[in-house]
């Protein structure tokens, strides 16, 4: 066995064959056999967050490219669905393996699940190493100089992060030719392991959703076969593509990309970031190198791709970031109860045509341009005073590039009470901001037909500023009274 070493790499969200650090440093130690796993928490609530419906389409369709590339260097694809803390020590103890290798996660709940993972491989004798693959900066090599345990506030991240060396990407790595002993071995573990599935398929990750808000249909439907794929090519095959026409995407990045009726005004790449079909490190390089696009478009993107950094930075120091508020105080900020206004949002039904239009973009493609999800998720919280959590929730369901760290971090932004949160008073209105942004209606137009009409508002925009202004003045005296 000693002659013929094997490595497990357990694929998480790094669904790619280059710059992959795990990958690459499995290949050069001998065979490699490689398992993604549809994860469950396990009894103590340790593991990923579950995906949600839309990123389980994404995952379905990115593993099923990856599996083709893997198999074109030789490396199998596992499958399995369950406990990682049961099914990665079993299959890597049925394989002989002498190590298992992963890209490092960063949510606590993932942290302490790979520990216990850690911790069982090594009682079994098998090494097992985590390699840096998600981020440009780990969490802990940025700290700030006073006794703060980590930054709070993104400016002074930024200035930090960015003077951090990034090594430049990897490349694919050379494809393999498995000994017959990797072969036997993969063949009985195969035969012999509970945990392993025969294909993607059989992970269920197009189990049904809930139906179309907007219609009324709740009994569940295949929802991405007829709308969200045909918007989206998921798999490292087109990231690649993505990648290479990044500077058209990025020339005029510094003002269109707060533009939402145009299609080019953003990369359009946090779904393929969110799965890791391409790294940071292969985006910081794709543009450095586009020397005909403007340094302020450039630096423009690169700080979006820092703020990412920061909410991951946020999720690694902070626990339970999708429900628990990062200021206290709002644990007793007085929301609404109102499951109609919450359906009305989801279903882009508010009589706000920004609004409304975002709403119905998001149920079609799965996505939403970044400057109406801040619309929306303002009018939810402020206007009509529906808990950031329920929002949080809607979009975890209903975004490709939903990942634990952006989705609630964002939330918390618009709804005050995270890091570095836009101030409660800043209520943003719907109507100014269309009026800026989608002067000429191209936007509202294109998801809310060619009248735009959205209808009879559910709330009055002044009054309900009004009121929310109110309660935050309520929470704010209960929490002195506390």
């Amino acid at each position: 066995m000693a002659s013929h070493p094997l490595t497990l790499v357990w694929f998480r969200d790094d669904l790619r064959v280059a710059d992959h650090e795990a990958l690459t440093a499995a290949r050069e130690a001998g065979d490699v056999v490689a398992i993604w796993i549809r994860e469950t928490r396990d009894a103590e609530g340790r593991g990923p967050r579950p995906l949600g419906a839309a990123a389980r389409w994404w995952a379905h369709e990115s593993l099923r490219v990856l599996e083709g590339e893997l198999e074109s260097l030789g490396i199998p694809l596992l499958l399995a669905a369950g406990n990682a803390a049961d099914i990665i020590p079993d299959v890597a103890e049925g394989l002989g393996s002498t190590t298992v290798r992963w890209s490092r996660r960063y949510a606590p709940a993932s942290r302490a699940l790979d520990e216990v993972v850690a911790g069982t491989l090594s009682a079994r004798g098998i090494a097992a190493e985590g390699s840096r693959g998600a981020l440009l900066v780990e969490p802990w090599e940025v700290t700030p100089s006073s006794a703060s345990e980590h930054y709070k506030v993104f400016t002074p991240f930024w200035n930090a992060a960015r003077e951090i060396p990034v090594d430049p990407p990897l490349p694919v790595i050379e494809a393999q030719s498995p000994s017959a002993a990797t072969a036997e071995r993969l063949a009985r573990v195969r035969q012999d392991s509970p945990h392993l599935l025969t294909g993607v398929a059989d992970l269920r990750l197009l189990d049904a959703v809930a139906g179309d808000p907007a219609s009324g249909d709740q009994d569940g439907f295949p929802w991405w076969t007829d709308t969200v794929a045909a918007h989206w090519t998921p798999g490292v095959v087109a990231a690649a593509e993505a990648l290479d026409r990044l500077g058209e995407r990025i020339d005029g990045y510094a003002e269109d990309r707060d533009v939402p009726g145009d299609p080019q005004g953003t990369s359009a790449l946090s779904p393929r970031l969110r799965f890791g079909e391409v790294s940071p490190r292969q985006l910081l390089t794709a543009v450095a190198d586009l020397t005909d696009v403007g340094a302020a478009d450039r630096q423009a993107w690169v700080r979006q791709l820092y703020w990412r950094e920061f909410a991951w930075h946020l999720t690694h120091h902070v626990p339970d970031l999708d429900w628990r508020p990062m200021r206290p105080e709002f644990a007793h900020f007085p929301y609404e109860d109102d499951d109609e206004a919450l359906h009305a949002w989801q279903a882009g039904r508010t009589g706000i045509a920004l609004v409304d239009a975002g709403m119905r973009q998001l149920w079609e493609t799965g996505w939403m341009h970044n400057r109406v999800r801040m619309v929306t998720a303002s009018l939810l919280t402020k206007n009509l005073l529906l808990a950031w959590q329920s929002g949080e929730q809607w979009f975890w369901d209903t975004l490709v590039d939903a990942d634990e760290a952006n989705n609630p971090v964002s939330w918390q932004w618009v709804a005050g009470c995270g890091a570095d949160a836009s101030p409660f008073f800043r209520v943003f209105n719907p109507e100014r901001q269309r009026i800026r942004f989608d002067p000429d209606g191209v936007y509202v137009r294109r998801w809310l037909g060619a009248s735009g009409d959205a209808g009879d508002p559910l709330v009055d925009l002044g009054e309900s500023r009004h009121a929310a202004l109110a309660a935050y003045d309520a929470m704010k005296s209960a929490t002195a009274e506390d």
